[in-house]
């Protein structure tokens, strides 16, 4: 029997990670020319497996900090240590034998540490009056000194890297880490992010320290055939043929491919249809059946809305993807052309709606779109 989760609602690894061949390659690259690398993309489109996937395939060390779970800049600086000594205990079995190049570096900073071995590990203590700032700069200086040492080559994978931008511009942490990643030969940075706009503000505005520094990635939904591949492949274990080609259609049109849903609906898919694999309309019924599940969790998020982004929200839903300022749109709304146009930055911005190559918004969140559509059906009643 197939034990494997083929559609992980969390990190993908191993047979579940479905191609991005195209983006392996370029931050395979950029770790062998030490090239530090920046990954974009909404929030559950798969950064996280791409990178850890990538990182296992080329077996390299790496430690991943998550500033997902920071509230201000100290515990930014907390959970940056927290990852150097674990990335420090990852590259040698005999943990006391780097005791000695730690303590070498940090003899040359007038700030005191307190440095020893807590059974097996590393244990890297500042004094109570270092600042964040300064815990992150000695603390990654420190572990490129300590690779230099050793001759090896590692990664520090920093994920939700908007946090900084949130929690402390301005306080010095950004040009801390440009400060040591500038500098680095061993050590390669990777940073990630979901918020697209406060991420662009940090390394594309020129006052700000992280201008250039890096190569940008930006991850985007999984192609078509790509998908069909990987369906088949499972569909093939599971019920010894391929999907039907209006089964594919019908997952890709109610998901949009947006991987994170994509993995949730087949996930429905594969645990309902055993043994007979399924048909177009039960896949329907389980997205339906899905919509009805969430829809506080959807109503809970809409309700943070004004009334003016709801409606323009709604009109993108519904298809109407450009021309949402014309004069007719502006009498279906009842509102200003500049209440639309703010209300459509305000929903980019907070990555409720994007606009795709043509200039043309969509809704960014597919369970979103489909829950308004059941709900205001082809034309919103405003």
């Amino acid at each position: 029997m197939d034990k494997i989760n083929h559609f992980p609602l969390g990190i993908a690894k191993g047979d579940a990670f479905c191609n991005r061949v195209a983006e392996r390659k370029q931050l395979r690259n950029n770790i062998e020319k030490n090239r530090h690398t920046i990954v974009i993309s909404p929030r559950r489109y798969g950064k996280s497996s791409l990178v850890l996937y990538c990182l296992d395939e080329i077996q390299i060390p790496y430690e991943r900090v998550d500033l997902f779970v920071a509230v201000n800049a100290s515990m930014i600086g907390e959970q940056i240590l927290k990852g150097v000594k674990n990335l420090l205990n990852k590259i040698s079995n005999r943990p006391e034998s780097l005791i000695g190049s730690i303590k070498n570096y940090l003899q040359g900073l007038s700030s005191k540490w307190i440095v020893g071995t807590d059974g097996i590990t590393i244990e890297l203590i500042p004094n109570r009056e270092h600042n964040p700032i300064n815990i992150i700069m000695e603390s990654l200086n420190m572990l490129e000194q300590v690779l230099q040492k050793k001759g090896i080559q590692a990664v520090f994978f920093i994920d939700e890297f908007q946090e900084v931008g949130v929690l402390a511009h301005s306080s010095g942490i950004e040009g801390a880490i440009r400060h040591v990643a500038q500098e680095t030969k061993m050590l390669r940075f990777i940073f990630s992010g979901s918020n697209r706009h406060i991420l662009a503000s940090m390394f594309d505005d020129r006052s700000r320290p992280l201008y250039m520094l890096c190569d940008r990635m930006t991850v985007d939904r999984i192609g078509t055939s790509d998908y069909a591949a990987y369906f088949n492949k499972v569909a093939k274990k599971s019920w010894s043929q391929q999907l039907d080609a209006q089964v594919i259609d019908e997952i890709f049109r109610l998901t949009e491919r947006h991987p994170y849903y994509t993995n949730v609906l087949c996930d429905k898919i594969w645990d309902h249809c055993q043994p007979n694999a399924p048909t177009a309309s039960i896949v329907t019924d389980l997205w339906m059946e899905y919509i009805v599940q969430e829809e506080s969790k959807i109503a809970k998020e809409i309700s943070s809305l004004s009334t003016a982004q709801k409606k323009v929200l709604i009109a993108v839903a519904q298809g109407q993807s450009n021309k949402l300022s014309s004069k007719s749109q502006l009498h279906a709304f009842e509102i200003s052309s500049g209440t639309v146009i703010k209300s459509l930055r305000i929903l980019e911005e907070a990555d409720y709606v994007n606009k795709d190559k043509a200039g043309h918004y969509f809704v960014v969140d597919p369970l979103v779109k489909s829950s308004l559509v059941l709900h205001y059906g082809v034309q919103a009643n405003f």
